[in-house]
């Protein structure tokens, strides 16, 4: 690499290879799109190389990747990354020639093509060398993954040894997520049988490893759901199946809890925060709800009873807060015109109060994310009767202002219309852009 010396070269390198795969990928992108040439034409190459060995090592270990993770639902497996690097590694010095055989087998393979079975023999090597400790890179991998949390190093393995049955899957998990025909059920149950008789708490494995490929976790229930016939309340809490189901129940409790400590008069941002935490509270009371036969009267059934209660009061509370919030961010001053006719009229004396538009902003930021969840949240008639409401108001409060600008009775022509700026900002998360645009046009043209 001309122009650096051989200790640069291997820090590069070192550092290269320690990036998480996202800075990987960026520096792949940026390099690739500056077309760059010399010394940073050879760090690009590097780079490059970097990004495909990590794609071959995910492609080879892709039932597990996603469990090599820093966060995870409480009681989910989670492994340190480091340990997957290891893996790698010493698949890599002990198998050089099954590696270039999954490389090549890669290249060859199309999308409707099974996965190559190179790719489960080295997943299966590995759970050997884990065991048996064969090389200092396994050793270290058992001992990053131990050190998390003593006995990981065995669930590691195990899955490991499911690999050639939850691949399968794994490929079309999107699809079966979004539907599941007589065919995926009778797949699934199969696969579950034949990880339980690999071991003991095989079968909770084969889940956690299919859920940490989902990007709401909380819809493995659909799937347990057709391993085990759409099960009953009682039945599926005495099941060893039953942390899917307390998880999810979880996942309802950290959102409301999320929400209720959010402050959405922080401004857009914080609104829109707080808004994807219900989304993700009714999602996950929905995937209960949908997949598992609830009872009245049972614990589940119970709880999940009084955190949608409790979900719905909370946002119905925030929704509320949008009238007094649009007040401030859009005042009115009441003008006597006689000693018995008093007129409310739009405040243009002083500029528009920043931190009163941002918590407006933010509530109806909010009430704008929850929008597909309201009918299945119970707070949909509250939201629409909030932002009727509203939006007439912000009608009347333009048509007031663009009133006193015509006649000439605003001291400062551009403050009223940094007033009707806001009114139509406010107006196009009531109702949509094209209201606010109107409003912006009828302002220039005032």
């Amino acid at each position: 690499m001309a122009g650096l010396s051989p200790q640069k070269i291997a820090m590069l390198r070192t550092l290269v290879s320690a990036s998480p795969d996202e800075l990987v990928r960026t520096l792949e992108q940026a390099i690739s799109a500056d077309g760059a040439n010399g010394p940073l034409a050879a760090i690009g190459a590097m780079v490059e190389a970097e990004a495909v060995e990590r794609s071959l090592r995910f492609a080879v270990l892709e039932p597990v990747v996603p469990l090599f993770r820093s966060h995870a639902p409480d009681g989910a497996p989670a492994w340190p990354r480091a340990a997957l690097k290891a893996i790698w590694a010493a698949l890599n010095a002990e198998s050089p020639d099954l590696i270039r055989a999954a490389s090549d087998a890669r290249h060859h393979i199309e999308p409707e093509d099974p996965s190559p079975e190179v790719f489960d023999q080295l997943c299966l090597q590995a759970a050997d060398g884990l065991l048996a400790g064969r090389s200092p890179d396994y050793v270290a991998a058992a001992e990053a993954c131990e050190a998390v949390r003593p006995g990981s190093l065995t669930e590691v393995i195990l899955c490991l040894r499911m690999t050639p049955i939850v691949r399968p899957i794994c490929r079309q998990l999107s699809d079966w997520i979004n539907r599941i025909t007589e065919e995926r059920r009778a797949i699934a149950r199969l696969a579950y049988r034949d990880a339980t008789a690999l071991a003991d708490g095989a079968g909770p494995m084969l889940f956690e490893m299919l859920a940490a490929h989902l990007r709401h976790p909380e819809t493995i229930l659909r799937i347990i759901s057709a391993v085990m016939d759409h099960p009953g309340e009682r039945y599926m809490a005495g099941s060893e199946l039953a942390r899917f189901g307390e998880r999810a129940l979880e996942e309802v409790d950290t959102q409301l809890k999320l929400l209720r400590a959010s402050k959405p008069a922080a401004g857009i941002e914080a609104g829109r925060q707080a808004g994807l935490a219900v989304v993700r509270a009714v999602d996950a009371v929905g995937e209960l709800e949908e997949s598992i036969q609830l009872s009245r009267s049972g614990e589940w059934g119970q709880r999940l009873t009084k955190l949608k209660q409790a979900l719905a009061g909370t946002v119905e509370g925030r929704l509320r807060e949008i009238d007094e919030a649009a007040a401030h961010a859009l005042p009115i001053q009441k003008l006597r015109y006689s000693a018995r006719l008093i007129r409310s009229a739009p405040k243009l004396t002083d500029p528009p109060d920043e931190p009163a538009v941002n918590w407006a902003l933010g509530l109806l930021t909010f009430a704008e994310t929850v929008r597909s969840s309201a009918p299945d949240g119970g707070f949909g008639g509250v939201r629409t009767k909030v932002l009727e409401t509203l939006g007439k108001r912000i009608d009347q409060y333009v048509e007031d202002v663009l009133e006193q600008i015509r006649l000439g009775d605003v001291e400062d022509d551009e403050r009223a219309r940094e007033f009707l700026g806001v009114a139509a900002s406010l107006l196009a998360l009531v109702r949509d852009d094209r209201s606010a645009s109107i409003v912006r046009r009828r302002a220039a043209a005032a």
